[in-house]
């Protein structure tokens, strides 16, 4: 996103927080302890994921990778492609769709260009699978988390043995989309000339640091450490390594300033609507679901629309006042999560994951996205809402 749009998002969130202070100051207080975490997780995140990819991180993975690959061509884009998948699956799951948004792009699009695989069929099952597979555990998704510190589920247990089936429908479709996709044309997808992901074949001083620093990362955030802290003392490892050997690569570009303050901006209008009425309208629109069929897909649908309108953390804190049950909450969640997969902005991981195309040299038309998620999105809430009711 460009200037203008980084400046229309900073007046639209000055004037959104001043609002919201005004009307109510409890409100704001809030939502800034509520969306703190989340905002500070995404900015160490780039951080360490942009730095990485400068030194030659995913070069060095993608090469460790090939390395497990059979040697005949069929067989080893086969094995490739197939990891690439697994590990979204397993990187969404566990360490959240941001993270994969922001750590496998890159190495995905890595590993096509050097193999010559499918790089639009790459690409949108990276971002595909980061959001629909999304549903399995609390951090898989930052809206999970904004569910928890609700009112919807009584521990992370409650969470995850609701979401069960929902997930399991969710992650397939995911997979078979992805799947799908490899039989789209290349010339959807545009990409620059010169080695992949704009990473250098000449080894960096700061290569094996950063690989140390990525492998403490990982287990880090799948444990019970507060996932911002660990993305935050990770950012300031690598910062200060980087100041020491490779000063020059740092710049104010390595967060996404744009996606960050757009999400924001949007939150603080959608709570600030709340606070001035909005709430008894979400109730009198979406009404008492009493998990019925039709009530929850009702749910469901109203989450991945307004996500897609209003991108979906602000959809979910817009239209929590109407979820009472878990089965309410979880109905919500598929159409936050599944759903905005449509728009550019409907996901805050969909816009770190075209920040990182961008980066990696590639571009893909916005109407084949909107295209293919006009297509997909329908199916990736409808049929995990029918799997909540089992």
């Amino acid at each position: 996103m460009g200037p203008r749009i980084t400046t229309g998002a900073m007046l639209l969130a000055v004037v959104a927080t001043i609002a919201l202070v005004t009307v109510e100051l409890s409100e704001a207080v809030t939502l800034a302890w509520r969306l703190l975490p989340i905002f500070i997780f995404v900015a160490g995140m780039s951080v360490v994921t942009n730095i990485s990819a400068q030194v030659g991180v995913f070069n060095a993975v993608a090469q460790a990778l090939e390395r497990t690959a059979p040697n005949k061509t069929k067989q080893r884009r086969r094995v490739l492609w197939a990891g690439i998948v697994l590990i979204s699956i397993v990187v969404t799951v566990f360490l959240s769709l941001d993270t994969t948004a922001i750590l496998l792009t890159p190495l995905a699009i890595t590993l096509a260009k050097r193999n010559q695989l499918n790089l639009v069929a790459v690409a949108l099952a990276v971002v595909w699978i980061a959001n629909i597979a999304s549903l399995h555990l609390p951090v898989s998704n930052l809206t999970n988390l904004l569910a928890l510190s609700g009112k919807g589920f009584t521990s992370e247990f409650d969470f995850i043995s609701t979401a069960a089936v929902p997930a399991i429908v969710a992650t397939t479709i995911a997979v078979f989309a992805s799947l799908l996709a490899n039989r789209l044309p290349q010339r959807l997808a545009n990409s620059t000339s010169g080695t992949a992901s704009g990473i250098s074949e000449t080894s960096s001083p700061l290569l094996k640091p950063m690989l140390i620093i990525v492998a403490v990362l990982l287990p880090a955030l799948a444990s019970s450490i507060p996932y911002w802290l660990s993305s935050t003392v990770a950012a300031a490892a690598v910062l200060a390594i980087t100041v020491w050997k490779q000063r020059e690569i740092i710049s104010v570009s390595l967060i996404p300033w744009s996606a960050l303050v757009l999400a924001g901006a949007l939150s603080t209008v959608a709570t600030t609507l709340n606070a001035v009425g909005g709430e008894e309208i979400v109730r009198g629109i979406l009404g008492d679901t009493q998990a019925t069929p039709m009530g929850l897909l009702q749910l469901a649908g109203a989450g991945a629309l307004t996500a897609n309108l209003i991108n979906n953390i602000p959809a979910f804190l817009a239209l929590e006042p109407a979820l009472t049950t878990s089965n309410d909450y979880l109905a919500m969640l598929i159409g936050t999560n599944t759903g905005p997969i449509i728009t550019p902005w409907a996901s805050l991981a969909t816009l770190l994951w075209y920040d990182q195309l961008q980066r990696a040299g590639v571009q893909i038309r916005w109407r084949t996205f909107i295209a293919l998620g006009l297509i997909l999105a329908p199916l990736a809430v409808i049929l995990p809402t029918l799997g909540l009711l089992l």
